[in-house]
């Protein structure tokens, strides 16, 4: 058990690694004199002033997806370099050699058989390994492109 109330505490912190912290003696109650850490006002020589933080650049995250025809049983890879409508039209062009200014109309089939046209908001939230079968059909000189959710 501790008895002994009338000892003062003493913190020890290395000088080397705190410069702004500097011993002062004092006095205490019955006239003996000890020594105490005191904390000098911050010094922004001693630490310098915080770097400026560098904002990151996010890039926009890679999305792989699955496609194939519907006449063949092996998948293709489409990697979108952009997940927006773009980078899909773009993928797809690119893998199956379309002429980008003949793709017209993209639509996505739901599981559910919904029809819907695609956009960046749908495209955004696709998981990377989705699995669609694509029908492109050729209607006045554009492309007709649906993706069929498997």
């Amino acid at each position: 058990m501790m008895t002994d109330f009338e000892t003062q505490p003493v913190l020890f912190i290395p000088d080397i690694h705190f410069s702004s912290f500097q011993r002062h003696p004092f006095s205490t109650d019955d006239g003996e004199e000890s020594s105490s850490m005191k904390r000098l006002p911050f010094n922004e020589e001693e630490f310098g002033s915080p770097p400026n933080k560098m904002a990151r650049a996010e890039e926009p995250k890679k999305v792989l997806l699955y496609v194939r025809k519907e006449t063949e049983e092996v998948f293709d890879a489409l990697m979108l370099k952009n997940p927006t409508l773009k980078g899909l039209v773009e993928a797809i062009s690119e893998k199956y050699e379309l002429p980008l200014d003949k793709v017209g109309k993209v639509y996505k089939k739901c599981k559910k058989g919904i029809l819907v046209h695609m956009d960046d908001n749908i495209i955004k939230h696709y998981s990377n390994e989705d699995t669609f079968q694509i029908t492109m059909e050729e209607l006045g000189g554009m492309y007709k492109l649906t993706l069929t959710e498997i």
